[in-house]
């Protein structure tokens, strides 16, 4: 079947429907009246004059042509005005629906041939009949034309032009057109076309269709022209009067042409420059685009793949039973669930090894025809990291599980011996204290100072322990309300140092008020406890809304607002290179004798701010106090709140 034949199938309703507004245009009333002018019927006799060589239709259609009253005759103006519609009808749906400019160009030839048939028909009935137009009624049709009508005799002197044609060549009224040699009208290549190809087989019979190219001014581009040589006789003459030249101008259609090609151009760099396999099939389910990328990932060539169904190499029906019934389907209802989604498919590269993908379906039309494009995404290495993750995540919630275990038996296997040896030793000190030694009496004092330590050492890896297992209960807390309760807890390490605790506004938050209460009461116990011997210490704790968007922190999430909160004393300070250290577990820069502590308080800090999503710095000066500065935001994000996460 031919790609005209295709197209008048397909669009058979539209083209109707630009046959009916042409006919309407054309004022051809009477032509309407008759069978043989009804749009249907005009597009069947074309198609059956392109399908077929035999003259039925033709003589059908003709009979069609008596007004059903059975008086009269249709003007033989409106008939071939209404064949010149259908023609133009035609001739825009190939433009429309096909690229390739050969096949283009074919379709175009193959429409002419089936309108002129009907022409042809049309006037030897007209001629044998008893209505012959006269020569006032062609001039008229001439001089309305919008195709150039030039009209020269058996010589080829011209002695007529039509007012299309003066437009189309540039020339003035005023000038006669017998001044203007035929072979000045066009361009070398199309006179000597016209000369030895077109004149001959005129001469032979009586008419020739092709295109030529009209000479302009100087510095401006010729014109492409659709050119058909008529030969003018009358029946009764024995010598042709002379040849009728009629051009159609193709500049548009020239533009379109390259409109065209420009845009095939455009899609192949598309297709091939995109890093992802894109696959098109035509409305027959065969493969008719496999670019570059899809070459790389499938390991086919783009010939061996051309012609083949989808599901006969790449997407085999082993793999998804449901793939071919789904594409015949989406390919004759033109929609289905899947256009416009993506979803996994498995794929087979050309070596047989399958592969995970994800696919996009997206369905156009081209030539009238539905085309379904496949848009492919090798998603093996986010598989492999998604498994990668499950693997991780199974490995961090055994960790926990082992950290929940290591904590039950720190909170009760370990500390029911450590108590038993701080009670036994200190009852020895107590009850026996005049019959032991001084010696016996020191190693029992330090027994018990290092039962103390180990259990400090406990109580802060449980307190460590419960940051990272507990699942947090957020609610609105004032940070104001938390140092203030925190500050009056500590009421009696502050007065034994004669410090103090100055105050400013703190924001309300969505937290965990006893994990808050726990951060700030470490940070101002270090305050105190790490104060220099000569001056009474000072802390001061701060804070504010972050407004602005550069005023988060460095690695803040997307849309969340922040607060930054800072704790600050006049204490003594440490090295700024010490500022990640003292955030580690059992992390001390001075000696436990000088300052006693566990080494896990500021770790556990870190380990809130972060569950709280937020972060904490710190900035010190050796012999000046330190800085902790904390950024915590004000709402929780959703993952936090419903699905909890260990860390």
């Amino acid at each position: 079947m031919s790609e005209l034949l295709i197209i008048l199938q397909n669009q058979r309703t539209i083209l109707a429907r630009a046959v009916a507004e042409g006919l309407e245009q054309a004022d051809c009333r009477e032509l309407q009246k008759t069978r043989g002018g009804q749009p249907e019927v005009l597009l069947d006799t074309l198609t059956a004059c392109t399908a077929d060589s035999d003259e039925a239709p033709v003589r059908q259609w003709l009979h069609g042509l008596r007004p059903e009253s059975g008086k009269g005759t249709v003007p033989w103006r409106e008939i071939l005005l209404g064949l010149s519609v259908l023609e133009a009808a035609g001739e825009g749906a190939v433009e429309e629906q096909i690229a390739e400019k050969p096949v283009r160009q074919a379709a175009f030839s193959e429409l002419h041939r089936a309108v002129d048939r009907l022409r042809a028909g049309y006037l030897q009935q007209l001629v044998q009949g008893s209505e012959i137009p006269t020569a006032a009624s062609f001039a008229a049709v001439a001089e309305d034309s919008g195709d150039c009508i030039y009209v020269a005799g058996a010589h080829g002197e011209p002695f007529y032009l039509n007012p299309a044609g003066r437009r189309l060549l540039g020339l003035p009224e005023e000038k006669s057109v017998s001044q203007i040699p035929l072979h000045d009208l066009y361009t070398p290549d199309s006179w000597q076309q016209l000369r030895d190809v077109a004149v001959p087989e005129v001469n032979k019979t009586g008419h020739w269709r092709g295109q030529s190219r009209l000479r302009q001014p100087p510095g401006e581009e010729p014109i492409e022209v659709q050119t058909t040589i008529l030969r003018v006789r009358l029946t009764e003459a024995p010598r042709p009067l002379g040849l009728a030249l009629i051009h159609r101008d193709l500049s548009d259609r020239a533009r379109l042409e390259r409109t065209l090609a420009e845009s095939e151009a455009r899609k192949h760099a598309i297709l091939e420059s995109a890093l992802d396999p894109i696959i098109t099939i035509d409305h027959e389910g065969f493969i008719t685009e496999f670019n570059r990328a899809a070459e790389q990932v499938f390991g086919y060539s783009r010939d061996r793949i051309l012609g083949t169904r989808p599901t006969d190499l790449l997407f085999p029906p082993s793999m998804d039973p449901q793939q071919k019934e789904r594409i015949e389907r989406y390919l004759t209802a033109g929609e289905g669930s899947m256009l416009g989604k993506r979803a996994e498919v498995t794929a087979v590269r050309a070596d047989g090894r399958t592969f995970p993908a994800e696919m996009a379906m997206t369905i156009s039309h081209e030539r009238g025809s539905p085309v379904l494009s496949f848009f492919v995404r090798d998603i093996s290495q986010r598989k492999k990291a998604e498994q990668e993750q499950a693997r991780y995540a199974a490995e961090l919630e055994r960790s926990n599980r082992e950290l929940e275990q290591f904590a039950y038996v720190a909170s009760h296997d370990l500390q029911e011996p450590l108590r038993k040896i701080r009670t036994f030793s200190g009852r020895l000190l107590e009850r026996k204290a005049d019959r032991l030694d001084e010696e016996i009496r020191d190693d029992l004092n330090r027994i018990q100072k290092s039962a103390a330590r180990m259990q400090a050492l406990i109580d802060g890896l449980l307190t460590l322990s419960r940051v990272s297992t507990r699942p947090q209960n957020y609610l609105p807390v004032d940070l104001g309300h938390v140092v203030g309760e925190v500050t009056a807890d500590l009421e009696e390490q502050i007065r034994h140092v004669q410090g103090r605790v100055e105050m400013g506004r703190l924001p309300t938050i969505q937290a965990d008020p006893l994990q808050m209460r726990q951060l700030f009461q470490n940070l101002i116990a270090n305050g105190l406890k790490f104060h220099r011997s000569e001056e009474p210490p000072v802390i001061r704790v701060s804070g504010r809304y972050l407004r602005g968007r550069n005023e988060g922190p460095a690695k803040s999430q997307p849309g969340e607002e922040y607060c930054r909160i800072l704790v600050e004393d006049n204490g003594i300070g440490f090295e700024e290179k010490h500022c990640d250290r003292i955030f580690g577990v059992f992390q001390r820069l001075h000696p436990r004798d000088v300052y006693e502590g566990t080494g896990i308080g500021l770790a556990v800090c870190r380990r809130i701010v972060e569950r709280h999503g937020g972060q904490i710095a710190a900035q010190g000066l050796l012999g000046q106090g330190s800085r902790f500065e904390i950024f915590l935001p004000i709402r929780q994000a959703k993952e936090r709140t419903e699905n909890e996460e260990f860390t």
